[in-house]
């Protein structure tokens, strides 16, 4: 029995380390699939309910964004209307014009709010992805507004800028101190306590019988 032991030991040792390297190879691709957005894509899951929205409401408000819009704990009515948080976390502005072509292709929104930027810090081509993405949904829409999602004064600059070209609304909310979580990006419940109101009256401001 003591010459057997050692071996029983070893082979026991093996077995368990075997064991670890299949379990840890598992763990490396399941991570290498959520990598690949193979296991779960947020933003196919996010546009699939927003599809979703689109398709039972009647006349609504969609307001068309980022996390900061999907995060925000927008009013499920505003005068009147259905609002759609169309919110998708990560998004571009170049993005939003692809994916507002595709959910307005056979849809009149009764307003659409563009809150994008905070994904484009950065970029030279915001104004101009601003303006492509202004006259997409001009298409879809008679009424246009847009709010900042960003500090970055150059960002915000080219996207003001466009929508004066537009001649679509555009406000940028005075946040409070400390609106902004330890990303320095996502917004506080102090920040949207803010920038929801100001949107609403943003919004109610292009509509004549706002109730």
């Amino acid at each position: 029995m003591s010459r057997t032991l050692p071996w029983i030991i070893v082979a026991a040792c093996l077995a368990a380390f075997v064991a670890s390297f299949s379990e840890l190879q598992r763990v490396r691709t399941r991570l290498g699939e959520v990598s690949r957005h193979q296991f779960h894509d947020h933003a196919e899951v996010r546009q699939f309910m927003i599809r979703s929205a689109l398709a039972d409401a009647d006349q609504p408000i969609v307001v068309l964004g980022d996390s900061i819009t999907e995060m925000a704990p927008l009013p499920r009515q505003l005068c009147g209307h259905p609002v759609i948080n169309a919110g998708v976390g990560g998004m571009t502005i170049g993005e939003a014009a692809k994916l507002a072509q595709r959910l307005f292709a056979n849809r009149t929104p009764f307003l659409i709010a563009l809150a994008l930027g905070a994904n484009d810090i950065g970029s030279k081509s915001a104004g101009r992805d601003f303006s492509d993405l202004l006259r997409i949904a001009a298409k879809r829409s008679p009424r246009l507004v847009s709010i900042s999602v960003t500090s970055d004064g150059e960002t915000s600059q080219q996207i003001s800028l466009a929508a004066i070209a537009a001649e679509a609304p555009y406000i940028e909310p005075q946040l409070p101190p400390g609106s902004k979580m330890t990303d320095g990006i996502h917004y506080t419940a102090a920040a949207y306590a803010r920038w929801i109101p100001a949107l609403e009256s943003l919004i109610a401001a292009e509509i004549k019988d706002c109730r």
